[in-house]
């Protein structure tokens, strides 16, 4: 795969499936913009890996449940890398308790990080795309709880859920 001169903007890219997919891309050669909400110094660490396979990094800290914050990670990237040819919807928040005992303030947080915090991040850059006039991909990370009822999870389930239906309706629109 090459990425040469593409541009990427990954959520949740400090940790986990983030970062894998944050340093994969870079080695592909692709800039990447690093989005992280906690945990800046394994942020950096990330930034590290992609400047020394030759590309640029950008840390872009904020909370994708935040519209507007995530408005503003696409437009920062476009405006420090010139476009966002790539986004990946990875960052996740997740309260494990049974449904019926569950704090609700986490399982909304789950939800409007999830959910919420995946479609703002798709729509911002699709519309980012559109605006550039030369497409672009974005990739949805989800999992199988979208589909597998797993207990202590109604939250984390319901947003995966919604979010592959919410990918493949983007698709085809």
């Amino acid at each position: 795969m090459n990425l040469k001169g593409r541009n990427a903007l990954v959520t949740g890219a400090s940790r986990g499936i983030g970062r894998g997919c944050a340093e994969e891309l870079a080695r592909a050669g692709a800039n990447v913009a690093i989005n992280y909400f906690s945990h800046r110094e394994e942020a950096e660490e990330v930034a590290a890996v992609v400047r020394k396979a030759g590309g640029k990094a950008l840390l872009v800290q904020g909370d994708v449940s935040n519209r507007e914050r995530v408005e503003e990670m696409v437009a920062e990237t476009a405006s420090e890398f010139g476009s966002v040819d790539l986004f990946v919807s990875n960052a996740v928040y997740s309260d494990r308790q049974l449904m019926i005992e569950a704090d609700l303030d986490g399982f909304r947080r789950t939800i409007d990080v999830g959910m919420w915090g995946a479609f703002y991040g798709l729509r911002a850059a699709s519309l980012q795309m559109v605006k550039q006039g030369n497409g672009g991909s974005i990739v949805v990370i989800s999992s199988p709880h979208a589909v597998i009822p797993v207990p202590t999870a109604m939250a984390y389930n319901m947003a995966k859920a919604a979010i592959d239906h919410m990918s493949r309706t983007a698709a085809i629109e």
